[in-house]
């Protein structure tokens, strides 16, 4: 009998944001797959291990951890050859019939790189689910307690690295913008072109060592990649 591949959220960093599900498949799978950037840390890994700390049942020394290499790219062939590459090093365990726990930060199904390497064991037909987890956004609301939206209001999410972010920013309603790196000058010029930035506030590595909260994001002159930009159209909740 083939394992089965449980698609784990872990949420946004806060190890308390961690799901009773997401523990519970931690606990069953005897493998886990952790995805890795181009840097050493393995921010899911760490994150994972810290939530999983003095849970009963749960060894993560006596887990076999492989690692996925998730490139920090734009380039699809780059980064279709990292998730097959995923994919088949998932897969040799299912085949033998070990169930696997792949791990993301936040959910699998908002921005993330594991939900391909899932689409493809899914779609070679092995059995599949997905945990969901805390989407980044929604933790990022929380912590500046104000809400994403309310009564009619319309969301509309995207990557800050968008070629048509200012036309995104033209749309009626609340806008969350994920992973703004190396954008956030570009970001306020036009959010205040549109007459938006006294609305918008950030929150960068979100429930990670070294969190920095931005009720007012004309404060911010700087952030990293862990970053989502929160704007209400009306003023800030």
């Amino acid at each position: 009998m083939k394992g089965k591949l449980f698609c784990i959220g872990v949420g946004p960093g806060d190890p308390e944001l961690l799901t009773l599900k997401a523990v519970k498949y931690s606990k069953r799978c005897p493998v886990w797959a952790v995805p890795q950037g181009n840097t050493e840390k393995l921010t899911a890994k760490s994150i994972l291990l810290d939530a999983l700390q003095g849970i009963d049942g749960v060894e993560p020394e006596k887990k076999e951890i492989i690692t996925l290499h998730f490139p920090m790219t734009r380039d699809r062939a780059v980064l279709a050859a990292a998730h097959r590459k995923g994919a088949a090093a998932i897969a040799v365990h299912l085949e033998a019939g070990r169930d696997v726990a792949l791990f993301t930060l936040g959910c699998p199904t908002v921005y993330a790189s594991s939900i391909y390497v899932h689409r493809r064991l899914r779609d070679d037909g092995y059995e599949t689910e997905i945990v969901p987890g805390v989407p980044s956004f929604c933790a990022a609301a929380a912590a500046l307690q104000q809400p994403l939206c309310e009564k009619e209001e319309p969301l509309v999410i995207f990557p800050g690295g968008r070629a048509d972010r200012q036309a995104l920013l033209q749309m009626p309603g609340n806008t969350v913008i994920m992973k703004p790196a190396g954008q956030l000058a570009a970001i306020k010029a036009e959010l205040t072109a549109a007459g938006k930035l006294a609305g918008a506030s950030m929150v960068e590595r979100c429930g990670l060592p070294g969190e920095r909260r931005y009720p007012s994001l004309a404060d911010a002159e700087e952030n990293t990649y862990f970053s989502v930009i929160l704007v209400h159209e009306e003023g800030r909740g």
